[in-house]
């Protein structure tokens, strides 16, 4: 993939392809839940930057997605990951509060199929959106940081299958080679997803802007990693008095520039 300007100093506009070599060869990114609020903002960052696959269960109107039920295994979106170098998985039923029953199809039998695919198309790495709720537990528990190191504490059945589909992405990396990284998500608002409107100071420990939202999943694609490398990354921006371990950024490149 294309070199990758990884100034500190600036926005995302930073992370701009280099040379026109690697403009005429950029990757093609399979983006899953691209209508949705983190997949609107990454394709706003992205436009310039990736060939872009779009999907959505429901994508309304608009034109740039294809619709695709991932909960089915059949179809023909499916066969666009022929087309992809990497998969983006952000698709799933966000409410945190969700019962398994309302989990089971978009965020169980979804994640396994596009995984599937992804692995039956031969990608070589695969982004997925796993959330802060994998170690939601910590928050009243000790007062340390959280590492991606520490044992699992999902709050919730939407923190366990997100931790099913981490479990899931170490199994392919480990089993057929391809490289796994997931993010385990701070608070990201819809829209601007500004400081003032955050609810409380949980929300304000573990916020991630819009900015470095682009900035993570950019590092994330286009970090240089080994053959089944397995990758977990907190994403949160710099938030003064934040409990959250930023340390195994660094392996994908990833700085953060905002705080809440």
């Amino acid at each position: 993939m294309g070199t990758v300007n990884r100034s500190e100093s600036q926005g995302p506009s930073d992370l701009t392809i280099l040379d026109a070599e690697d403009a005429d060869s950029r990757p093609t990114v399979l983006l899953t839940g691209a209508s949705g609020n983190l997949g609107r903002k990454l394709r706003a960052a992205w436009a310039d930057r990736y060939e872009l696959i779009c999907l959505d269960q429901a994508p309304g109107d608009d034109p740039e997605v294809i619709p695709a039920d991932l909960a089915v295994a059949e179809g023909n979106w499916m066969d666009l990951f022929d087309e992809a170098d990497v998969v983006v998985h952000l698709a799933a039923n966000p409410d945190e509060f969700a019962s398994w029953e309302a989990l089971e199809r978009p965020n169980l039998d979804g994640l396994f199929n596009v995984f599937n695919a992804a692995l039956r198309a031969g990608i070589g790495r695969i982004v997925f959106a796993s959330s802060n709720h994998v170690m939601g537990g910590y928050e009243d528990h000790g007062d340390g940081p959280i590492t991606v190191d520490l044992p699992p504490r999902p709050d919730g059945p939407y923190g366990g299958a997100k931790l099913a589909g981490e479990r899931l992405g170490m199994s392919l990396a480990k089993t057929f080679g391809m490289t796994f990284v997931a993010l385990r998500l701070g608070w990201i608002q819809p829209g601007e997803n500004l400081p003032p409107t955050l609810p409380h100071g949980w929300a304000r420990a573990m916020w991630l802007s819009n900015a470095d939202l682009a900035r993570l999943f950019t590092h994330a694609i286009d970090a240089e990693l080994e053959d089944g490398e397995y990758v977990v990354v907190n994403g949160m921006s710099r938030n003064p008095g934040m409990r959250w371990s930023l340390a195994e950024a660094e392996r994908i490149g990833f700085v953060p520039q905002d705080e809440s």
